[in-house]
C-alpha cells in the first residue's frame, strides 16, 4: 500500500485540515495513534488549511538510514517492484566504481530541478571518489536529502559499487542510467580520449574558445585546456562529450545535449 509505505518512510508527519474536526479531539488522538503504530518515531505536527512554518520542514536533517533499513530490508535493493497506473514506473542502476562528486552533485540536481514534478521517489546509495563514507540520499519531488553518512562506510574488502532507484512518472530510463554512468570515474587507461596532448580544440567556457590540451585525465577530469583568450585561462572539461570539447570544425552542438550537464568547464 503506497500511502502506508510513505507514512512509515515519513521523517515527519503533517496532519492536515484539523480545523474540520475542531469539537472532536478524541478522532484527531485516534488517528495520531494510528500512524504512530506505522511510524512511531516520525513527530506528528497537527495543520490547517496546509499553513505551517517553512522552518519545521525545511532542513532538519531527520532522514536515518537505520530506521529505513529496520523497516524496509530491502530499501537499497534495484529489484523492487511498484504497482501504479501505466506511466509510473521505476529504474535503479548498480555499477561497479566510484563517482565524481561534481559530475554527481550537477546530474541530480538537473534531475530535481527539471523532473521534480514527476519524481514520486528516490534514494540511493554511492560511492565517491576519495571519500570513505557512503553518500546517501532519497528524496519526493523536489525535495531532496543527500548527505556523507558516518554510520556507513567502506569497509577495505568491500566492492566499492554505486545504486539508486527511481520511482515516478513518465520516466526516461535510457537518460537516467546513461546520465548515471557518466558520473562514474573511469579508470585511467580504460577509456580512450579522443584528443591528445597539445590537440587545438574548442572548449565551451559558455561559449566555445579555441584552446590548448595541456593534460589528459587531470584531477579526474577528462582534460585539462588553455584557453588561447585574452585572458588566457586553464579549464576543465570533466568528459569527452562535444558539449565540454570538440574538434575546431565541429558545429551545431548545443550544451543541453548532455544529460549530466549544468555549466560550462570549470576553471582550473
Amino acid at each position: 500500500n503506497e500511502s502506508v509505505e510513505q507514512v512509515c518512510f515519513s521523517d515527519k508527519i503533517l496532519l492536515n485540515k484539523v480545523d474540520l474536526v475542531t469539537d472532536n479531539e478524541e478522532a484527531l488522538a485516534e488517528i495520531e495513534r494510528s500512524l504512530r503504530k506505522l511510524n512511531p518515531n516520525a513527530s506528528i505536527q497537527r495543520t490547517s488549511y496546509s499553513k505551517i512554518n517553512p522552518q519545521d520542514i525545511l532542513n532538519v536533517r531527520a532522514f536515518d538510514l537505520q530506521r529505513v533499513l529496520d523497516f524496509d530490508p530491502e530499501f537499497l535493493g534495484e529489484d523492487q517492484e511498484h504497482e501504479h497506473d501505466a506511466t509510473v514506473t521505476s529504474v535503479g542502476v548498480k555499477i561497479e566504481g566510484e563517482v565524481n562528486v561534481n559530475l554527481l552533485q550537477s546530474w541530480i540536481r538537473r534531475l530535481v530541478v527539471e523532473d521534480g514534478a514527476n519524481l514520486y521517489r528516490y534514494k540511493g546509495v554511492i560511492a565517491v571518489k576519495g571519500v570513505n563514507k557512503k553518500f546517501v540520499f532519497q528524496g519526493v519531488g523536489m525535495s531532496f536529502l543527500g548527505e556523507f553518512d558516518s554510520n556507513f562506510t567502506w569497509k577495505e574488502d568491500e566492492k566499492r559499487e554505486s545504486r539508486f532507484i527511481f520511482i515516478g512518472k513518465n520516466l526516461d530510463h535510457d537518460f537516467y542510467q546513461e546520465a548515471f554512468r557518466k558520473c562514474v570515474v573511469p579508470k585511467v587507461g580504460s577509456i580512450e580520449l579522443r584528443f591528445p596532448v597539445g590537440t587545438v580544440v574548442e572548449a565551451n567556457v559558455g561559449v566555445y574558445q579555441r584552446g590548448t590540451v595541456l593534460k589528459q585525465w587531470d584531477d579526474d577530469n577528462a582534460y585539462l585546456i588553455e584557453i588561447d583568450g585574452p585572458p588566457k585561462a586553464n579549464v576543465w572539461a570533466p568528459i569527452d562529450h562535444d558539449v565540454y570539447i570538440r574538434s575546431i570544425d565541429s558545429t551545431n552542438t548545443s550544451p543541453s545535449d548532455d544529460p549530466t550537464k549544468e555549466k560550462p568547464s570549470s576553471i582550473a
